[in-house]
């Protein structure tokens, strides 16, 4: 039985351009599989007996991103000849080519019609991919896009707050929190704990920078809805049990005179499971080695 409407066949050389597809996919509602999402699920388990059930009998479609680097991998191998042995008995597409280079695939004919990605967005494609599966993809909302995305678990972010429904997604897997923000004010921002990563939301009370929360289960985390300050600093709890803290830099909002709504954050993602950040980067060194000349 079909589990998934998509899943995509890569090399890790390329999984930047595809995680972008599969987010947009996502976005349309099609199942995807897409192994980053699935870390859990493959705990353990036998890779070749779980992929050559999963390209062979578990997806309507394969999506196969060929390169250079595909072609040579002894686990891409794998997946494409599954893939393949379903696509000689199928009566229609089955495997859907996207080529990064022209490097030639073992056991695929030449004359199967690909699509080029150097030529496509990742959004574009699915939405291409999104078509082939009979479904409009327009019939959606010009809003159910998927958000900026950063998995470094510290960092420094700008970005449009008015945009992508206010949600800008740090981290991944256990490490996930998906920030969501809205308009407040020129000096303060409205924060959320409205998205499923997202297990509660508290301001570091009486903290300059982040390097000074040494326990952050003492905040208060009773209000779905925080308003952090310039210079103040959010703590999250995701799901998965971990703490990330965000201290906001800075606040435009153009009702107040400003070009646009933009925020600044920097932060941190603790992933050793602990509730201090006593060993976080010193964000406020960097910043005054940055500033210019007679800056205080």
């Amino acid at each position: 039985m079909e589990k998934y409407q998509v899943a995509v066949s890569f090399a890790g050389e390329q999984r930047v351009y595809v995680e972008q597809v599969v987010r947009s996919l996502q976005s349309f509602g099609i199942p995807v599989f897409y192994d980053g999402d699935n870390q859990v699920l493959l705990w353990g388990k036998d890779g070749i007996e779980f992929f050559h059930q999963l390209f062979s009998a578990e997806t309507s479609y394969v999506v196969m991103f060929i390169s250079k680097e595909y072609v040579e991998k002894p686990w891409c191998r794998h997946e494409r000849r599954s893939a393949l042995s379903r696509a000689l008995v199928e009566k229609a597409e089955y495997v859907l080519p996207v080529r990064f280079d022209d490097t030639p695939v073992p056991g695929m004919p030449s004359s199967v019609q690909y699509l080029d990605a150097n030529k496509l967005t990742p959004y574009a494609l699915a939405t291409q991919i999104v078509q082939k599966l009979g479904i409009n993809p327009f019939a959606t909302k010009a809003s159910a896009v998927p958000p900026p995305h950063v998995t470094s678990t510290r960092g420094t972010i700008t970005f449009d707050y008015s945009s992508y429904n206010g949600v800008y997604v740090l981290g991944k897997d256990p490490y996930l929190f998906e920030t969501a923000w809205s308009k407040s004010s020129d000096i303060s921002i409205i924060a959320y704990n409205d998205k499923p990563s997202i297990h509660g939301i508290a301001i570091a009370t009486g903290m300059a920078e982040i390097g000074e929360i040494s326990d952050a289960t003492l905040f208060d985390y009773t209000s779905r809805t925080r308003r952090p300050s310039i210079g103040q600093i959010l703590v999250l709890k995701n799901t998965h049990g971990f703490y990330a803290a965000i201290k906001i830099l800075a606040v435009s909002d153009n009702t107040r005179g400003a070009d646009k709504d933009e925020m600044s954050f920097e932060y941190v993602i603790q992933t050793d499971g602990s509730s201090s950040f006593t060993s976080a980067p010193n964000f406020r060194a960097a910043r005054t080695s940055e500033a210019p000349p007679g800056a205080q």
